[in-house]
């Protein structure tokens, strides 16, 4: 169940993932972002270009005012100023003239009468309405605020300026008042009345969406700008850029501490000069009579945009390996980069490139890395339960650290139990090979799982044998730490044998201990990890003795405390082909104590080379005690030396030498 629902969870998510994104993209929050962030990097990338020469700037500064001998305070002007300003743009040959000044209130009758009269002669002069908001609860009005009477019917009309308020940035324009469809922007009245058909010019303009995207030209005075002053004192001197100019009037000032009426946009400067409202209509006018403002993606179509480029880049990263997917998403972003960059320089679209590059990218791209990385770690996971079942885990970890099989082999003293089962043979020819593997499952399954929970390695099964290995087991307390496996190893053989009678299995275990070489041994396309020394065989060879002494485990001297009162010493045993004799001792299967004490006085008088009354004393005990493997086995060979001619059994070195394997 787990595994089914995380199967569902890696197929949905990407279709969940790529949905959110799309949503994102097509949603005004995303939008936004967009337009904050995309919007101002792709201005970055493409760099200021030239406005067109049509279109001044006449900006009122400090500087106009000290020129003037007037006051820096605006609204402590009189109209006098404007009056010659109109006259001389009108002399120049301006073909039209707005003013971003609001002209509320009479200031002296005189300059008011001459300002009027210089508007009746250019007639070509729009004057800027002030749009305010009153709240009255939580409800908002808003209202335009119109210039004095005699000037706006000097004028050919009024029009608010309507942009966004500082912080916020300015990245679009408005063609119409946001509030009052019905009227124009400043920008686009301007716009209206320089048409033929002025009539068709309205028209065009309220069939344009109430705001567009604003094609910035560059930093504060891109657009041409003159003084103030300049037209009133020299007006020869700028006669070029006049003459057919619409002319934008406004405060726009050259540096910070002059600037009152400035807009954050993306060609801000590093100083903090901000673009002023004057310079963003004429940027706006410019857009329009031009027809170049950007051309931006509708929702729906930024939505599939992303749609398609998202499932493009999860497929891209959830299927190529990585470093070909890291190129790949390395590609779409330098390719979506450089269209974007084309479309917004040459042909002025504003493609989605933060919700491309910056959320889309990293999000399905990540996502079917994470994806790819997972399966693979399952898969890995997987790999490495299954080879756990045949490695131990810090090797099969250093296979997977290190790149083909390591070189060096390590070298342990080790402690090393052997287990062999009897008449595996006559089964084996009994039973069909199907039988004969569901039986031995079975068999494992009662002699390996107490042997992997006390930590040890199994190092080899065959038939029915196993070898398991305990690298850093303190030898002398060997059997102190495994006494617990082999009990759990006999409990479990007996629950076995009773499950499959008339197919049993008896079991015999032997134990020793030395130093090994653990690593992978083979050639070519076949090795095997396996551990290799004289202990392996020994160990073997211990493990066969138990039929000959008649126990079921044996324990070398190695692996024993002489003072644990849980074993029994059976005397010093020398193996075919093995030069050096070993103390052999085994689990006290009787608790009898009179049979213990006389076989330790037995093989204490034997190994004193006493064969003669070590055979009387042995002989004794198989009367009482015929059922003690080891004293008959004792009893058999002693006799076989004292009746011997050969020198070499008659020596009295107190080793039983055992002729099987």
């Amino acid at each position: 169940m787990h595994s089914l629902l995380q199967m569902l969870m890696s197929r949905i998510t990407p279709f969940l993932v790529i949905l959110a994104v799309v949503v994102w993209s097509a949603h005004p929050v995303g939008g936004a972002m967009e337009e904050r962030l995309g919007l101002e990097f792709l201005f970055a990338l493409r760099g200021p270009i030239d406005p067109p020469d049509d279109v001044v700037v006449v900006a009122i500064t400090r500087n106009s005012a000290r020129a003037l001998g007037l006051s820096e305070k605006l609204h402590e002007w009189n109209r006098q100023p404007y009056a010659d300003l109109t006259r001389s743009l009108k002399t120049l040959g301006a073909r039209s003239i707005a003013y971003d000044v609001f002209f509320e209130a009479e200031r002296h009758a005189g300059s008011d009468t001459e300002f009027q009269n210089a508007i009746t002669e250019a007639g070509n002069v729009l004057l800027f309405a002030r749009s305010t908001r009153d709240s009255i609860g939580d409800a908002h009005l808003e209202k335009l605020e119109q210039p004095l009477l005699q000037f706006r019917q000097a004028a050919q009309g009024t029009a608010p300026l309507v942009l966004p308020k500082v912080p916020a940035r300015v990245s679009r324009f408005f063609v119409r008042h946001p509030s009052f469809s019905d009227i124009p922007t400043l920008h686009g009245l301007t716009w209206v009345l320089q048409q033929d058909d002025r009539a068709y010019g309205m028209q065009a303009l309220m069939a344009l969406p109430a705001s567009l995207p604003l094609n910035l030209y560059g930093p504060p005075r891109t657009i041409r700008t003159v003084e103030f002053s300049d037209l009133i004192t020299q007006p020869d001197v700028l006669a070029a850029d006049i003459k057919g100019a619409t002319v934008f009037v406004g405060y726009s000032a050259e540096d910070q501490p002059d600037q009152q009426d400035g807009f954050y946009t993306a060609f801000t400067r590093k100083d903090g000069l901000d673009i002023s409202g004057v310079e963003l209509a004429a940027t706006a006018f410019a857009n329009l009579s031009t027809g170049i403002w950007l051309r931006e993606l509708l929702p729906w179509q930024s939505g599939l945009l992303v749609f398609v480029l998202g499932w493009a880049v999860f497929l891209c990263a959830r299927y190529l390996p990585p470093l070909s997917a890291g190129a790949v998403l390395l590609g779409f972003v330098c390719l979506i980069t450089i269209a974007a960059h084309v479309l917004f320089s040459h042909f002025y679209v504003w493609f989605p490139w933060f919700n491309s590059v910056v959320v889309t990218l990293p999000l399905c791209g990540g996502l079917g890395i994470w994806l790819r990385n997972r399966e693979l770690f399952q898969q890995k996971g997987r790999l490495q339960w299954a080879f756990g079942k045949y490695l131990p885990p810090d090797e099969l970890n250093r296979l997977v650290a290190e790149k083909g099989l390591p070189a060096l082999r390590d070298y342990h003293n080790s402690v090393c139990l052997v287990t062999d089962a009897q008449g595996y043979s006559r089964l084996s020819e009994s039973l069909s090979p199907v039988e004969l593997a569901e039986l031995m499952q079975d068999y494992y399954q009662a002699i390996i799982p107490p042997i992997r929970k006390a930590g040890g390695i199994i190092s080899d099964v065959a038939g029915d044998g196993v070898i398991a290995l305990w690298l850093h087991l303190d030898q002398h307390g060997a059997w102190q730490a495994l006494k617990s496996v082999v009990d759990e190893i006999s409990i479990n053989v007996q629950r076995f044998n009773a499950a499959h009678p008339g197919n049993e299995l008896p079991t015999r275990i032997g134990i020793h201990a030395g130093e090994i070489v653990l690593g992978h041994f083979g050639a070519m396309d076949h090795h095997e990890f396996r551990a290799m020394g004289d202990i392996i065989n020994t160990t073997s060879r211990l493990e066969g003795a138990n039929k000959q002494l008649g126990t079921d485990v044996l324990i070398s001297e190695t692996c024993i405390d002489r003072t644990d009162e849980s074993i029994r010493y059976l005397g010093r045993f020398r193996f075919v082909g093995k030069a050096n004799p070993l103390r052999l001792y085994t689990v006290k299967q009787t608790p009898d104590p009179v049979l213990l004490k006389q076989y330790q006085l037995a093989i204490l008088k034997f190994e004193a080379g006493h064969i003669q009354a070590a055979l009387k004393l042995f002989k004794s005990i198989a009367r009482y005690y015929p059922e003690d493997g080891p004293t008959e086995l004792l009893v058999q060979l002693l006799s076989n030396i004292a009746s011997a001619d050969n020198a070499e059994l008659l020596k009295p070195d107190g080793i039983i030498v055992l002729e099987e394997k």
